[in-house]
């Protein structure tokens, strides 16, 4: 069998030559100016009510796509998350191991989309945007967390929906 050389030779280098191409081809899209709005749920300890909210807001945010996440926050943050909270959200599949209970920043206040109360006035922030506030009378997760977890499940059910455009 007789084999051309130099296009053998041509093929080797030329196919080193596109492997570059063929790498960048097959990285994922650049998500490069792509910002996930922020919802801000925040109750008196950052460990109860807030903590619920967010876990379900963002397990129910990503499940339908949206570019959205949720953080919880306290006006007077407890130093952990309650066991019966953990092992409910994880009983419930929402993981939460590594949250912990944050004070409620400025910061927070500016970036959000969103600024959900639950149950607890806020502290005199200077970002603060009325039109970005909203308060959900929730019952109390100590006294009875069934009820509190399935009112706040309903509550971020409809502003998912909302926010979807649903």
């Amino acid at each position: 069998m007789h084999t051309n050389r130099p296009a053998v030779s041509f093929l080797i280098v030329s196919s080193l030559l596109l492997l570059p191409s063929v790498f960048v081809l097959a990285q994922p899209a650049p998500t490069q100016g792509v910002r996930a709005h922020t919802i801000v749920f925040v109750c008196e300890h950052g460990s109860a009510k807030s903590i619920i909210a967010a876990a379900h807001f963002n397990d129910l945010a990503a499940r339908n796509g949206l570019l959205y996440r949720a953080i919880a926050r306290g006006v007077h943050p407890d130093k952990e998350i309650p066991p019966y909270v953990k092992s409910a959200l994880a009983a419930e599949g929402l993981n939460i191991r590594a949250w912990q209970p944050k004070l409620l920043g400025e910061d927070d206040a500016l970036r959000s989309d969103r600024l959900i109360t639950l149950g607890c006035a806020l502290p005199t922030l200077k970002a603060f945007a009325a039109h970005k506030l909203q308060d959900w009378n929730i019952p109390s997760p100590s006294e009875n967390y069934k009820n509190a977890s399935r009112a706040i499940a309903e509550r971020v059910a409809l502003l998912v929906k909302e926010l979807a455009g649903k």
